[in-house]
């Protein structure tokens, strides 16, 4: 692995971009007085026994953003927003995005879980939409949890908000991260943001660098992990994830140090990369389409990568975690569910009709279920992929749902 050196300065922002609730951060749920705080508890937030979940999708049809409670099904917020192109989340705030040179609209899902590594907590509030001005431009977003990094691929800048200000009700741009425009990202993690930088001819990123937001800019810089054609990532347990070239780098580490390493791709694979990932939050697994020849599937813990073959060319692909399938859906419609051990397809289900040029549906997973959206028709399929690809449920939204996140976990 080569490494360079290069000057990254982050610059502090004045400018508070004001935001209303629009009404619905008020307390839900109060401490008594003299009771010790739970941890990570948020103002106006009730705490649960377990994760309060919620579906977020868009529709250009309807023009709208809406938010879906899977408890009952029903449609608890809509949001008219006829312009978005991108939905984006960091487990509690959804970021619909119409391109790089549009403001993001922030919508407080109202559910989210903070783990203490042992143990985890689960809250729920109201959800509605928090309102900002055109200051925050759009781009690809990530999140921890802490830090939610924004990145402009027009501009190659990061902008970084502070969820502790977003949980209050409060958009401001903490930092700005300058870079160089191409079509990069930026993600935080474990307080260090990792910036991708050094453009090649086709406009990807070839390496990645971190940043420390506290100290910048009299910090030193950082040392940079070569990803030829960068594209896509994803954040386990065990570290951040990116697809590249001649395999997939995961940097890793802790607060104090961070470590990285190039996991090649199997002998005798398609030589097709990594281009975008799909996981369960929290788990340490990961899947990625590979090329029209069947799928990645990545452990992070183990730090290996093994191809599975597919029937036919998949659409999209998600990983369960902890040892269980890998969930995908081929251009043909049909669902399938992959073992990661035998690299078998265990169940198989023709749910949709095949997919037309440029439907890609949404796929999602939690611990219990998945949630596939269904590209040319007004519902999202409840699966409960542990028990044969069976349909638990099947969801009517009022719009098609183009796009499709889960939140809460």
């Amino acid at each position: 692995m080569v490494h360079q050196r290069f000057p990254l300065a982050l610059m502090a922002t004045t400018a508070l971009l004001t935001l209303a609730a629009c009404g619905t951060h008020h307390p839900v749920a109060s401490v008594p007085s003299g009771t010790a705080m739970p941890h990570g508890y948020v103002a106006g937030a009730a705490e649960a026994g377990e994760p309060q979940t919620r579906l977020t999708y868009s529709s250009l049809d309807a023009g709208a953003v809406s938010i879906i409670d899977p408890l009952t099904g029903e449609e608890s917020l809509t949001i008219n927003s006829p312009s978005v192109q991108t939905l984006q989340h960091d487990g509690r705030f959804v970021f619909a995005g119409s391109g790089p040179e549009g403001p993001l609209r922030i919508i407080d899902t109202g559910v989210w879980t903070v783990n203490h590594g042992d143990h985890k907590h689960f809250y729920s509030a109201p959800a509605g939409e928090l309102k900002t001005g055109p200051d925050v431009p759009g781009g690809t977003v990530a999140g921890d949890g802490h830090t939610v990094a924004i990145f402009n691929e027009h501009t190659g800048s990061t902008n970084l908000l502070r969820r502790e200000d977003l949980d209050q009700g409060v958009v401001r741009i903490a930092a700005t991260i300058p870079g160089t425009p191409h079509a990069g990202l930026a993600v935080p993690y474990k307080g260090h943001i990792l910036v991708t930088g050094s453009p090649g001819a086709d406009n990807l990123p070839t390496t990645v660098g971190s940043v420390d937001p506290e100290t910048a800019p009299t910090a030193e810089p950082s040392a940079l992990s070569s990803c030829p054609a960068l594209q896509g990532h994803a954040s386990t347990r065990h570290g951040v994830v990116f697809g590249c070239s001649d395999g997939m780098l995961l940097i890793g580490g802790d607060a104090g140090a961070l470590s990285s390493r190039k996991i090649p791709y199997p002998a005798g694979s398609p030589a097709t990369q990594a281009v975008a990932f799909g996981h369960r939050p929290g788990s340490s697994e990961v899947a990625a389409v590979a090329g029209t020849a069947g799928l990645w599937h990545l452990d992070a813990a183990a730090a290996t990568v093994q191809f599975i073959a597919s029937p036919e060319p998949l659409a999209v692909a998600t990983a369960a975690g902890n040892g269980s399938v890998v969930v995908a859906v081929g251009i043909s419609g049909t669902l399938y569910s992959f073992n990661t051990i035998t690299h078998e397809v265990q169940s198989r289900s023709g749910l949709l009709p095949a997919l037309g040029q440029g439907q890609t549906p949404s796929l999602v997973v939690d611990s219990g279920r998945a949630y596939l959206s269904h590209p040319s028709a007004k519902t999202v399929h409840e699966i409960d992929y542990l028990d044969g690809l069976r349909v638990a449920r099947t969801f009517t939204t009022a719009g098609l749902p183009d796009q499709l996140v889960e939140t809460g976990l």
